[in-house]
Formats: C-alpha cells, sequence, structure tokens
C-alpha cells in the first residue's frame, strides 16, 4: 500500500527534479547502521559501541544526555560504554537516533535550521500524542514531525521568496497544496515524502508525510492504518504547536477543521487534548 494511486505522477516527477536541484546528499551511513542495527531483534551492542566511538559528535551527545539532569546522577559519566550500558538500547534510540537525524539534516538541507525548531516542536508534540495510542515505537512519530515540513526547504531553494509566502499560510493548512500546486506545480508533502524515503524512513510514515495536509476522505482505502494514525497526530501536533505559539487564540476556519478531523481519526475527546497540552506545557 502506498500514496502512488493518490499523488499526481507529473507532481512526483517535479518533486524529484528539486531534490536533485537542491543536490541533498543521501543521510550519513553511520545514521541509517545504527539505525538498523538497533531495530534489529538481538542487537549487536558491541558493533553499536564501535560505531559510537568514531562519531565523535555523536559521543560527545550521549554523554550531555546521560550526565542531565534528566538522569539526576550523582557522578559525572566519562565513559561511553558505561553510558550506553546506564541509556540501554531503548533508550538509545530515542535519545540519540533522532537528535542525530536532526544533526544530519541541519548539516545535508540548506536552511534546515530555519525550520527545525518548528519541526522539532512538532516532532515532541507528536511523540506526546503518540504516548494516548497503543503503539510500539513513539520515536517515529518524532521523525515524521522532524521531517514533515521539510519539502519546504527544496521549494526554497529554487524560489528563495516562497519562505516568506509560507509563512503567510500558517493558517491555511487544508487549502495550502491547492495553493502549492498553483504557484510551484508541487506540494512540499511530495517532496517531503520523497526525502523521508531516502533517508530510510518506513513507508507509513513516509505516506503519513504526505497526507498530514488532507482531510481524511478516500485514502484511508490507499494506505494503512498506521499511516493515517501517524497523519492525524501530526495534524494534532500542528495544530497544538500552532495554538501554542498564538497564546491560545485559533480562529482560522481551516485550523479548526483540520483539528476536529484529527479528533476524529484518533478517536480522541477535548479531555486527552487537554491532558496533551498540560505535558506539552511541561516541557
Amino acid at each position: 500500500m502506498g500514496i502512488r494511486n493518490i499523488i499526481d505522477e507529473n507532481e512526483l516527477r517535479v518533486a524529484m527534479d528539486l531534490i536533485k536541484e537542491s543536490n541533498i546528499p543521501s543521510p550519513p551511513r553511520l545514521l541509517l547502521d545504527l539505525k538498523a542495527e538497533l531495530a534489529a531483534e538481538e542487537p549487536n551492542e558491541k558493533k553499536i559501541l564501535d560505531w559510537i566511538l568514531k562519531d565523535i559528535g555523536l559521543a560527545s551527545s550521549i554523554l550531555k544526555t546521560v550526565n542531565s539532569p534528566l538522569f539526576g546522577l550523582d557522578i559525572e559519566i566519562s565513559s561511553i560504554e558505561h553510558a550506553v550500558n546506564l541509556l540501554g538500547l531503548n533508550k538509545l534510540k530515542n535519545y540519540i537516533i533522532q537528535p542525530a537525524y536532526r544533526r544530519a539534516l541541519n548539516q545535508s538541507i540548506k536552511g534546515f535550521d530555519h525550520i527545525s525548531k518548528h519541526s522539532h516542536s512538532v516532532g515532541l508534540i507528536a511523540e506526546l500524542i503518540a504516548k494516548e495510542i497503543d503503539t510500539v515505537d513513539q520515536g517515529l512519530f518524532y521523525l515524521a514531525g522532524l521531517f514533515h515540513d521539510a519539502g519546504i526547504l527544496v521549494i526554497a531553494d529554487k524560489y528563495p521568496a516562497s519562505l516568506e509566502w509560507y509563512k503567510s499560510q500558517e493558517s491555511h493548512p487544508i487549502t495550502l497544496t491547492l495553493s502549492e500546486k498553483e504557484k510551484f506545480q508541487v506540494t512540499h508533502s511530495s517532496i517531503g515524502v520523497l526525502l523521508a524515503k531516502q533517508w530510510g524512513l518506513p513507508n507509513h510514515v513516509c505516506n503519513a508525510i504526505y497526507l498530514h495536509h488532507h482531510i481524511y476522505a478516500t485514502y484511508k482505502k490507499e494506505v494503512s492504518a498506521e499511516s493515517v494514525t501517524i497523519a492525524a497526530v501530526l495534524k494534532l501536533a500542528n495544530y497544538l504547536n500552532h495554538k501554542e505559539k498564538l497564546s491560545g487564540n485559533i480562529y482560522s476556519v481551516e485550523c479548526n477543521l483540520m483539528y476536529q478531523n484529527a479528533l476524529e481519526e484518533l478517536m480522541f475527546d477535548e479531555q486527552i487534548v487537554a491532558n496533551i497540552e498540560g505535558e506539552i506545557n511541561a516541557l
């Protein structure tokens, strides 16, 4: 299952051409190797440790994480092996792979730092929402948030003035993609799905990135239930992030429609949303 029956083939070709013109490199081999090994049924801890030791930036990130107030340790950890043992392989996925993706995107996509704060926030909120769902890997929801707007920068690389235009479209999450196709012959979500595939994200995450501006209609027949769920989480995460930026005042009809659509797809009520907002305020 996928989005081939939903997305226009010509739009995909335009998206591919823009990615090639932007000269976006593949993700670092180390990142893909680590991700694959951590996802294995029986990860090889020695292999993982050896890879981490070869990357100064990654090793420093792990030591910074394990010595942060979050862990509340009485002594400072200076050994990578000790730090990895304290974190455990499950936490390593959450605390290391996700920041590593963000760092790699910052280094690989021109201008990613301009939207990384927004993408990071949406990713964190998506992860909080995922706690309310019966899901195995909440970290994938963060990565979906991290990648969901990356296509904007590929468009901006060719049309620099588009960044200001995108700011003016924040309150139009439904009609945005229609306006994009008219203006650029492509949408940032179609570019985003190709980037996410190129960077090794699972198909259901890639599909969700394409669908997160779509009001639910027929796409449920074309993609997996996981894709529908992650897309709905991205819709709600974007809404809550936008609401926080505006201090609770969202008057856009489109924003509110997207919000109601997300609640329906996730089968959430207002109390669940209130609980999530409480966690967002505590971040």
